[in-house]
This record gives C-alpha cells, structure tokens and sequence, in this order.
C-alpha cells in the first residue's frame, strides 16, 4: 500500500457574474508518483494561512501513513491541535479530507460514493447560482432567470435584496427586493423552484418581515436571514415565516449544526465540504439531521474538486435535498482544469463510476489561470451602517 510523502499545492482563479474567485486544491502525493488525492480547501481568503495548516498537519500527523486510515487521520488531526476547529484549520482538515478519499477510491478502484455506502441517486438535481445582476431591476432579473431555466435548471437562487442593506432595510429597498421576486416568478412559472438568498444580513424584525412579503411566491426556502450565531433568533423567524429556512455555509463542524438540529430551528443545513471538515464531517452532519428528517443541501463556492466531493456524498445521503452550482457561469476553464467534472443537464448532472472522485489534474490550464490579486463578490453583503 502506499504511503503518504508530502503536499503541494495548485491555485487557479475565475470569475462570474458577480463575483470573481480563487480557488486552493490539495495535491496529497504518496510514494507512488502516479497515485495522489486531490482536495478542495477554498478558504475565499487567508489562502497563504490555509496551506501552512495543511503542510503542518501533513509533516506532523499523515508523513509515511497509510491513506486507507481516513477517519484515523481526521480525528487525529481535529483533537491533538490546542486550538481546535475554526473556519481555518476545518478548511485544511477539509482539503486534506476530501484528498484521502479521493486517493482511497483510486486505490481500491471506486467511486467515492460507493465507498460512502453506495448511491440512492444516479443524478444529482442542482440549482443554479451565479446567473444574476445584483442589484439588478426587476424586468433584467425576470430576463435572467429566463436563460437560466431555458438552459435546463428546474432551480435558481439568488439573492433579490440589492447591495447596501445590514439589519435594517427601507421600504422602498423591501418593496424592490418583493418586486424582484415576483417578476422572477412570473418568468419561470409556477414549476421552477426559487431560492431566495439573504446571506446573514437582517436583524429578526426585519428577517420576519422581508419573508411574510415573499411568502406568496413559494420559495423552496429562505437562505440566512439572520446570523447562524444565535439560533434563538434562527428559531424565532421559521416560527413566524411560512418558508423553509436553510443555513449553515458559516458553519464549521458537526457541533453547531448539532445543536441547529436539536432545535429544530432549520428545515435545510447547508454545510460546506471544503470549510466544514471534508467529507467524513459532512457524512455525520447529515446522519445528525436525518434522525431530525432535516435535508442537506451543501453550500457550494467550491473548485471542481470540492463540487465533485459534494455531488458523491448526495448521492449516499438519504436526507438529500440539492446542490448548489455556478459551474456553468463562471469562465470556461473551470471545466477545463478538471477533465470529468460533469455538466448539468435538464437540472442534473450524473454520477460518474470513474475511481475516487473521477477528476484529472489539467497543469496547463492551472498554469493559465493564475490567482486574482484581489478577489470581489456582489452578493449583497456591504454593510450600509
């Protein structure tokens, strides 16, 4: 068997609608040249900080290891660190993750989803995201939405609140946001599903009131509309706001989500396997809220590589509800870097039985994507206080 030798490290970037993005992949390598796992650690930021963890997990815990261990390794390198946990050090343990069981499907000669417990699902239902003008008026909205659905989606998410709103919101920024939602309704008909974004913004007063005025037009759920850091106020809007509410990308292990859970203050959890630990965390985090018959729905602003992990681990989970994808409208090249990342097709995309996650490594194509010096995102998080 193979033992684990070192770590290097690939960085590419691109850009969509309103944001441009960097992303950070783990190439865990073994004493055979022609064997390594690839992982996603995408931090958004802190790049730099992410790669000394990771190096410094791998010189102090994986060197001369057998990668079979995963889940050895994972409580190994969670437990023994003094400071545990973090949004950091849970995206290098989630690169590291991902890229052990990427190396363990290739040895053993399987997908990832089968060494999950096999697949429920040989297609994965996703939602588009990335497609919107932010802010945008209603009729280009409406406009938008239209090429989305045409290119097949049955799901599209975006977040309708503009730019320049934190905790409060003025009524004719409310009255902007429901007329955005209701054009887009009227687009896509009543068969579409719409995710409305509020990326953590509003206080509970405003969280409940921007929902009862979005409530008639059915929304699959309501995405943060108040801080996952208090969950009394989590709990207070699903109480008061007739739309399923879903949050969790700021979330970074199986305790908080635990606790969510136990509450019943979300319907949908929104774990991100490339800052929530990897795979092996995210397994759990949807066996936790199985036994609450909440679904998953990972959040995804992922390379390939984490896309990828997340479309093996819906395929094994029970409690499945979508994926998240911008894939088709970021640049080109994103699928380019990574031959066997698959396209959606009619609002899926299909499970592939290629070995461990299915991927090849394109150098080239990394080589002429560089990072960004400086990363942007519209999504609505400027805070107008």
């Amino acid at each position: 068997m193979p033992a684990i030798t070192d770590v290097e490290f690939r960085q590419f970037s691109a850009r969509h609608h309103n944001a441009t993005r960097n992303w950070l992949v783990v190439k865990l390598n073994t004493d055979d040249p022609a064997v390594y796992g690839l992982g996603d650690a995408s931090p958004m930021e802190n790049e730099e900080e992410v790669k000394r963890l990771i190096t410094d997990f791998v010189d102090s815990y994986l060197t001369g290891k057998d990668p079979l261990d995963h889940e050895v390794h994972w409580t190994t390198m969670y437990h023994d660190p003094h400071a545990r946990g973090g949004r950091l050090a849970m995206t290098a343990l989630a690169g590291i993750d991902i890229a052990l069981w990427d190396l363990k499907g290739k040895l053993l000669g399987q997908p990832v989803y089968k060494l999950l417990g096999g697949a429920h699902r040989d297609r994965i239902r996703v939602y588009a995201n990335g497609w919107y003008t932010n802010p945008g008026t209603p009729e280009q909205n409406a406009e938008e939405a239209q090429k989305v659905v045409d290119m097949g989606y049955t799901a599209i998410k975006f977040d309708p609140f503009g730019q320049h709103n934190y905790y409060k919101v003025p009524l004719e920024e409310a009255q902007l946001a429901q007329d955005r939602v209701a054009a887009v309704r009227r687009a896509v008909g009543p068969h579409v599903d719409i995710l409305i974004e509020a990326h953590a913004k509003f206080d509970v007063m405003n969280a409940i009131q921007l929902g009862k005025r979005l409530e008639e037009y059915r929304p699959l759920w309501y995405e943060e509309p108040v801080s996952e850091e208090n969950i009394s106020e989590l709990l207070e809007v699903r109480r008061k706001v007739d739309i399923p509410i879903a949050t969790g990308e700021r979330l970074y292990s199986k305790f908080p989500f635990a606790q969510i859970v136990e509450a019943h203050a979300a319907d949908v959890l929104q774990p991100d396997v490339a800052n929530a630990g990897g795979i092996t965390e995210l397994k759990k985090i949807a066996a936790i809220a199985e036994a609450k018959h909440i679904t998953i729905a990972p959040h995804n602003v992922c390379a390939p590589v984490g896309a990828q992990a997340e479309i093996h681990l819906c395929a094994s989970i029970i409690n499945y509800e979508i994926q998240e994808y911008h894939a088709e409208f970021y640049d080109d090249h994103y699928f380019t870097i990574f031959p066997g990342f698959p396209r959606q097709r009619d609002g899926y995309v299909d499970l592939t039985d290629a070995p461990g996650l299915g991927l090849e490594l394109n150098e080239e194509e990394i080589a002429a994507h560089p990072p960004f010096k400086k990363t942007t995102a519209r999504g609505g998080t400027v805070r107008g206080i």
